[in-house]
């Protein structure tokens, strides 16, 4: 390699060295600069003297330059063998562990079973080996892995399908971090064609009313606690669309009546995280305004959550146990049975009812909080609509 010795404009003798000693000097481009000989050090020098030092610097900077690229090398080449024998299971747990940053607890859980069932079903191996032939061995196990309900039958078709989805977006995550060098895309069975059941507006009228009566002959104590949180999950749930655990999660400092907004945020204390809410702050319509306005003002002063038991504490451990107190109310009530009571039962019926009286998708995505605006339409009971208007064009006999 050719040195390069030159005197700055201070006077410095400096050395110039290649980035990469292997490639030597490139072109147009200017290359690592070392100060060999202070000017103060080769003024006291004569110069063939401050010349000789610096090119005995020259080459013990050359030496380290060059010892710094092998070690550089050698770490790159470890990195690229790790990353080329990179097991599925040491990047499904590096992948779990990052999503404990921005997902709840509960799905961070989810896709953990995802991954273990994986492993178990399947076997580790090497990430980069990951094919179709992994696709389609996982997909015939989980068609034949029996149910825990019901051991006799295969899980359904829909849990097949969402730990398929898991997998899928793991193996996105990992072709996004450069852990794959090409992007899989995972095939699944096809869900069956199901349309949400929804309650009808009669029949929410007919719960609300049974919810009121509950309150109204409710012993003093946990039994009118219970009645009175069941009738205020009701109306956030059909005024706001909100899910359950944004209701079960929500502070009371969270409802600003002078704006008029449920704001809806993620709650640390209860380690729970909102489901990727782009419009967090929900705005309260009049009839859940006088609502929230009567029922604040008959709180006790300990009391901290929208669903508080009465001292401060949220009303249940588990926030699913809200829906199955809410489908106790509604098989008492006389609804029909096999109807998620907040998902399809209010939520979905909420939505079918302002698709079917006029308001744009657009302002329905936004109130229901969906990402996409084809989630919302999935929502829509399209049945129930499209029967109402073909019953209304039936000629008068």
């Amino acid at each position: 390699m050719r040195q390069r010795i030159f005197e700055d404009k201070h006077g410095n003798l400096c050395g110039e060295y290649p980035h990469d000693p292997a490639v030597g000097f490139v072109s147009g481009k200017r290359g690592l600069r070392r100060r060999l000989v202070p000017v103060d050090e080769r003024e006291a020098l004569p110069e063939h003297k401050a010349m000789e030092l610096a090119l005995k610097r020259y080459a013990l900077t050359e030496h380290e330059i060059r010892d710094i690229q092998s070690a550089n090398d050698a770490k790159k080449r470890a990195e690229e063998y790790a990353l080329k024998h990179l097991t599925f299971s040491v990047a499904s747990r590096r992948w779990l562990d990052q999503i404990n940053n921005s997902h709840s607890d509960r799905t961070v859980k989810i896709y953990g079973q995802t991954m273990r069932l994986y492993l178990e079903l399947v076997g580790d191996h090497r990430l980069r080996e990951f094919g179709r032939s992994h696709n389609v061995a996982f997909s015939d196990a989980l068609a034949k892995l029996p149910s825990t309900r019901t051991p006799e039958k295969p899980i359904s078709v829909s849990t097949q399908h969402m730990h398929l989805r898991h997998l899928a977006n793991f193996l996105r995550w990992s072709y996004d971090n450069e852990l794959m060098e090409k992007q899989i895309n995972i095939k699944k069975p096809k869900l069956p064609e199901q349309e949400m059941e929804v309650f009808s507006l009669e029949q929410l009228q007919q719960l609300k009313s049974f919810l009121t009566d509950k309150i109204d002959h409710a012993e003093p104590g946990r039994d009118l606690i219970n009645a009175k949180n069941l009738m205020r999950a009701f109306m956030l749930a059909t005024n706001c669309l909100l899910r359950v655990g944004a209701i079960a999660h929500l502070p009371l400092t969270n409802i600003d009546l002078d704006g008029a907004l449920v704001k809806i945020r993620d709650v640390p204390e209860r380690n729970w995280k909102n489901k990727a809410c782009k419009w967090p702050n929900k705005p309260i319509n009049s009839q859940l305004l006088a609502f929230l306005q009567s029922d604040l003002n008959g709180r006790g002063k300990r009391e901290r959550w929208y669903l508080d038991d009465g001292n401060g504490r949220p009303w249940l451990a588990d926030h699913s146990h809200v829906s199955t107190h809410m489908t106790k109310a509604c098989r008492e009530a006389g609804l029909p049975g096999g109807v998620k009571p907040f998902h399809w039962g209010m939520r979905a019926a909420m939505i079918t009812w302002l698709l079917n009286n006029g308001v744009s998708p657009q302002k329905v995505q936004q109130l229901a909080d969906h990402a996409d605006i084809q989630t919302t339409m999935r929502y829509y009971n399209t049945r129930t609509a499209q029967q109402r208007d073909a019953v209304e064009m039936l000629p008068v006999i």
